[in-house]
């Protein structure tokens, strides 16, 4: 009986991993994201630093009224608006692509039918490990490599705020925080990239689509 679903285990393995574009570009993937967390945290930071500059840590920090530091911030919160302006249509296909395994079977992606089959004969044990390995730690990568932009874009504003009078701990911060989101986007590259398959896959052998 285990090594039944082993097998069947295996083989939904196999169907996800023939399931991946032919040639993972991970350095591209991971700069793309790196791009686009340090958009949404250098948004999200800015615009905390502006209505609550006391939550940066340095002490030379100051409030709306106080000139270019301000403004260098708003510049900043500015720039991230037109971006996310420009490329609304991406935006949006991205979210719609979030979505669309939780709405719908994926059966036309190739290896949906292969891999749900081959799962549906798995017991809950091994589809609990399929989850972890195919959709918890993929996403639970992603969201280390969000956490590390969005750190990175801290120390940016508190930079900022503080008119850049900064020892040398807030950039060697910065750039640490950007190299490991990096190597964690990088890490992640390969298991994302059939990760709506998975997602897919899953939903279609535990709980199924509404008709």
């Amino acid at each position: 009986m285990v090594m039944k679903a082993q097998r069947s285990y295996a083989e939904a393995g196999r169907w996800m991993r023939n399931a991946r574009p032919g040639r993972i570009h991970r350095l591209r993937f991971a700069r793309r994201s790196l791009g686009r967390g340090l958009v949404m945290g250098t948004a999200l930071m800015g615009l905390i630093g502006l209505a609550a500059p006391s939550r940066f840590a340095s002490v030379g920090s100051r409030t709306l009224g106080t000139g270019w530091p301000s403004l260098v911030v708003i510049g900043l919160i500015a720039l991230c608006a037109l971006y996310a302006i420009v490329r609304r249509e991406h935006i949006r296909s991205a979210i719609d692509r979030g979505r669309e395994p939780f709405l719908r079977p994926l059966s036309n992606i190739s290896g949906f039918d292969g891999a749900a089959d081959a799962l549906a004969a798995c017991p809950d044990a091994f589809k609990t490990r399929f989850a972890i390995g195919w959709i918890w730690r993929p996403l639970a990568l992603f969201g280390l490599g969000i956490v590390c932009t969005f750190s990175t874009a801290y120390f940016v504003i508190d930079a900022a705020l503080a008119r850049f009078r900064v020892g040398w701990g807030q950039p060697a911060y910065a750039a640490g925080f950007l190299v490991l989101g990096l190597v964690v986007f990088a890490l992640s590259a390969d298991k994302l990239s059939t990760w709506r398959l998975a997602v897919s896959v899953y939903k279609e052998v535990t709980s199924g689509y509404r008709a």
